[in-house]
């Protein structure tokens, strides 16, 4: 049956080749491309033969590739120039067997994949292979999409004042603050599959590109998360950069032990990511990206507690602080100092990523603030104090198409109502104001205490940061969240995700 199944495709391709002179045969398996040109312009393939070989090897493993059961359809998916990886414990990246079990969210593990500096090296590679680690441009981690049970619907307006703290240590503030931390329960689900369940879903303005409650929420309902959703697409999963994002003179790059990009405005790291990779609908990551990646570092398939802080001074990508937090944490120190500060690839190390263990994303504490695509809806004015580097026209643009999550033009520092459920946000409350070890008061949610809970405002701060940076202390976690103006700071970074490999329900 397989050799004529084989023949059949070389018979099929040779009688396309005889009819049109010039063509490109190409199938589809999986969202990996195999395509043949008997021109000098655009062919992937050496001949026909070598076409039909790569053709036959896919087609006869259609309905074997490795598939979670628990993601109920939101299986990775990889788009050109991506290689699905499994990482060792040392970090060193090997060509993953996509028809074994290379990923296991039930286990904490999640999927890997990477893109190459040099495109046309990706096929030099092949199952089991390691990859040059100088050959990697980028580090990729799949989060499959999912419905997540509400626990909190409250309306936070206010932050009234907490009990006055004494200079101590982070841990007396943090141990002040309500802590409503809890496990996230998730189900994970392409649309069709969440929508069988009679999950809801947010609706979302086309005009403003804001998302609206949908209709009879209540506590204790599923909501399909935000997160998938890009425009009127609605996703059943997002490729999330592992780590902040660097940039060298060929663009935005993405590893271990680099230094995050910093230092330019909003605008400038939002041009950038759109230029990443278009075909991979490239962007700069929405708040409620964020809030998706850190809900599920909150369930029972992440690491189920707050993350490490990335404390390092200089700004060295996937970090984490020493186990004893409340002495190490409220200063930076150098990457070299490794009793203070360990890479991503070691004991400590898997403690700042989201599962635990090194499958994770890394650097969503400390590190570099991390700038968002997420601000007021401005009808294409100017935002007071705005300084993003944007045309507001845009901004407009951009909110319409999804690519910038909208917020209302009422919006204040403390309007925690006016959040999107699932950005990590206005969820975590009530919120209180402590004064903190540095002499001076912040605002903190009710989640784990962290640190910096700043709604964005018209008036001099239009744009979300989160994460914190590296002196945030023990406070700092995943669910930090600060309004800006969307100016350079050396502090302030940015993270990628891509998004059209992701199958639309």
């Amino acid at each position: 049956m397989k050799r004529h199944y084989k023949l059949f495709i070389g018979i099929l391709i040779g009688i396309i080749i005889f009819v049109t002179g010039t063509v490109v045969a190409e199938t589809i398996i999986e969202s990996k491309n195999v395509t043949y040109s008997n021109t000098n312009s655009g062919g992937s393939y050496a001949d026909v033969q070598e076409a039909i070989d790569e053709l036959y090897a896919r087609a006869k493993y259609v309905g074997e590739l490795y598939q979670e059961e628990i993601l109920n359809g939101a299986y990775p998916v990889l788009g050109d120039g991506m290689i699905p990886i499994y990482l060792s414990d040392n970090g060193d990246a090997y060509y993953a067997d996509l028809y074994t079990k290379w990923y296991s969210y039930k286990e904490k593990k999640w999927a890997n994949a990477v893109m190459l500096t040099d495109t046309g090296k990706t096929k030099e590679y092949k199952t089991g292979d390691k990859i040059n680690e100088n050959d990697i441009r980028a580090y990729f981690v799949w989060i499959p999409r999912y419905a997540y049970k509400l626990w909190n619907l409250g309306s936070y307006t206010t932050v009234p004042d907490g009990n006055t703290l004494k200079d101590t240590s982070y841990a007396d503030s943090t141990s002040q603050a309500s802590n409503n931390a809890r496990i996230i329960e998730v189900e994970f689900g392409t649309k069709s599959y969440l929508d069988s369940k009679s999950y809801k879903s947010l609706t979302r303005n086309p005009n403003t590109g804001a998302f609206s409650d949908p209709t009879g929420i209540a506590t204790d309902n599923y909501l399909q998360h935000p997160g998938f959703t890009l425009g009127e697409k609605e996703l059943n999963g997002i490729w999330v950069g592992k780590f902040e994002n660097s940039k060298n003179n060929s663009g935005i790059f993405i590893k271990p032990n680099e230094t995050s990009w910093r230092g330019v405005n909003l605008s400038t790291m939002f041009n950038m990511a759109l230029e990443f990779n278009a075909t991979l609908t490239s962007h700069m990551m929405k708040n409620t990206e964020w809030g998706a990646v850190a809900y599920l570092s909150y369930s029972a398939y992440g690491k189920g507690s707050k993350i490490n802080i990335n404390n390092t001074k200089d700004y060295k990508t996937g970090y984490s602080a020493g186990t004893d937090q409340n002495s190490n944490l409220g200063t930076a120190v150098s990457s070299s100092e490794l009793d203070k500060t360990q890479p991503w690839n070691t004991a400590t190390g898997y403690l700042a990523s989201t599962t635990g263990n090194i499958t994770g994303v890394y650097d969503m504490a400390g590190g570099a603030w991390e700038y968002v695509a997420a601000t007021i809806i401005n009808n294409g004015q100017k935002i007071a104090g705005d300084a993003s580097g944007f045309e507001p026209s845009d901004i407009t643009t951009y909110m319409k198409s999804g690519y910038i999550d909208a917020y209302p033009a009422d919006s204040n520092t403390t309007s925690y109502n006016k959040r999107i459920l699932g950005d990590a946000t206005g969820e975590l409350g009530p919120f209180y104001k402590y004064k903190i070890p540095k002499g001076y008061s912040t605002r903190h949610n009710s989640w784990s205490g962290s640190n910096y809970a700043d709604f964005i405002n018209p008036n001099s701060a239009g744009w979300f940061l989160r994460g914190d940076n590296s002196v945030g202390g023990v406070m700092t976690d995943q669910f930090s969240f600060l309004a800006r103006d969307g100016l350079e700071n050396s502090d302030r970074g940015s993270r990628l995700v891509l998004t059209s490999t992701a199958r639309v329900s």
